[in-house]
């Protein structure tokens, strides 16, 4: 709930520096709390997972906010990465045309908005530089002011399609029938390109959602016929079924939109309490953006500066539960689980309680449970878990030939999974 007494803690909560778990790679991270509202837009479509096409004319462009009108230059780093993530022993000469290690040359300052802040944006490929081969990339900003010192990154991927992918999702698995999971089986066809030992040289990656803590990895064929590689009946193509996203929209600061029950300015900020939610005993019937987010504002003309910043504020009905934590889950905390992002228990209301500095937009949100000591997270304690449940899952298949010293992305694929279509 919104009250002036308790602005001064949540200011300081929002703001702190944060311990993070050791998870497998995400999508994005920001190093410093003064870094905030990440993202990487595919050719001006925010809902494309960012896997750019090699040789083509995909543009992926990158921004983010630093929370002051104080100039940084920032340097953008490439590095090339294996299929794990982890880099490569290439030179910048072998897998880039140009230069690296280049300014952020385009920034501007945020207008009228109680929060001052300064969008910082650049794309590749742009005239410094073009990717010359495919696979995983990271991009590291650097504040060159600060003794280089990372303050963020980026994760994404290039495909050279070399192979087909054909794929479909049951509620029908082998750990049960239209209940609470999801099975995967894809077929990769390669007629026309050559793979050797393919048990051993073909990487499959999949993501549910954008989701690094359930990414499936290490996968094996379970045939391997002529130019084909079925992956069928693997229990680790199961997925828990989840349920869809709850969303909010917050396009103007003085007023209420869509999961929003008020708005309030303490001064000098604004404040939204999110309508409170409950556990889900069924599906959600209704559609999402699987965790998606969305920076938009009803003010001004120039959402990437106009959008001003808001404390939102959520508010979980559940008993108290020992053995791990609650953690909001979505593309606008970076599917995460850090203190940021844990939802604190409130025994005076018997409540669990988050708040998020978030600009202007739509987002998507859940709630997961982490049980101590794992990585997964769990939906269904509060979301429940649903076969019926439309999921997007990205493939990705690599391939690392005898000899080589990258992982090549020779396929690709994107799954919606929608039993009405499907």
């Amino acid at each position: 709930m919104i009250n002036e007494l308790s602005m001064k803690r949540v200011f300081i909560f929002a703001l702190l520096s944060i311990f993070v778990l050791n998870l497998p790679a995400q999508f994005m991270r920001a190093y410093s709390t003064s870094i905030r509202s990440m993202q990487m837009v595919l050719n001006d479509d925010w809902r494309e997972p960012p896997v750019m096409r090699l040789h083509s004319d995909d543009v992926l462009q990158f921004s983010f906010d630093e929370m002051s009108h104080t100039y940084h230059r920032y340097i953008y780093r490439i590095t090339h990465c294996r299929a794990d993530w982890s880099p490569t022993e290439l030179f910048d000469i072998d897998f880039l045309d140009g230069f690296n290690e280049m300014p952020i040359e385009e920034w501007e300052n945020s207008v009228n908005t109680t929060l001052l802040y300064t969008n910082y944006t650049f794309t590749i490929p742009n005239e410094d530089v073009y990717l010359k081969l495919s696979g995983n990339y990271i991009v590291e900003i650097i504040d060159d002011e600060e003794g280089g010192e990372p303050v963020a990154e980026f994760r994404f991927s290039v495909v050279e399609q070399r192979v087909a992918l054909s794929a479909s999702a049951s509620g029908n698995t082998d750990v049960d029938m239209n209940k609470s999971h999801q099975q995967l089986t894809f077929t990769v066809h390669h007629p026309k390109y050559s793979i050797s030992n393919p048990a051993d040289e073909v990487m499959a990656v999949i993501y549910q959602n954008r989701r690094s803590d359930n990414a499936v990895t290490g996968l094996k064929p379970t045939y391997i016929t002529g130019s084909t590689l079925q992956y069928v009946h693997d229990r680790k193509l199961i997925f828990d079924g989840g349920n869809e996203y709850r969303r909010f929209e917050l396009t103007d600061p003085r007023a209420v939109g869509m999961g929003v029950e008020r708005t309030a300015y303490f001064e000098p900020h604004f404040h939204a309490d999110l309508y409170v939610d409950k556990p889900y005993s069924f599906h959600r019937n209704s559609r999402d953006e699987n965790g998606h987010c969305f920076v938009n504002t009803l003010e001004g003309y120039g959402t990437t500066i106009e959008a001003d910043y808001v404390f939102a504020h959520f508010t979980l009905d559940a008993p108290y539960r020992s053995g791990g934590d609650y953690y909001l889950l979505g593309d606008f905390c970076y599917n995460r689980f850090d203190d940021s992002n844990r939802l604190e228990y409130d025994y005076k209301n018997n409540c669990y309680r988050a708040t998020k500095l978030l600009k202007l937009g739509l987002y998507n949100y859940a709630y997961v449970w982490l049980p101590s000591g794992s990585r997964k997270a769990q939906m269904q304690p509060i979301e429940g878990s649903f076969f019926d449940t439309e999921n997007e899952y990205l493939i990705l298949i690599y391939h690392r030939e005898f000899g080589s010293r990258y992982d090549k992305l020779i396929g690709y694929g994107r799954l919606d999974h929608n039993l009405e279509k499907n």
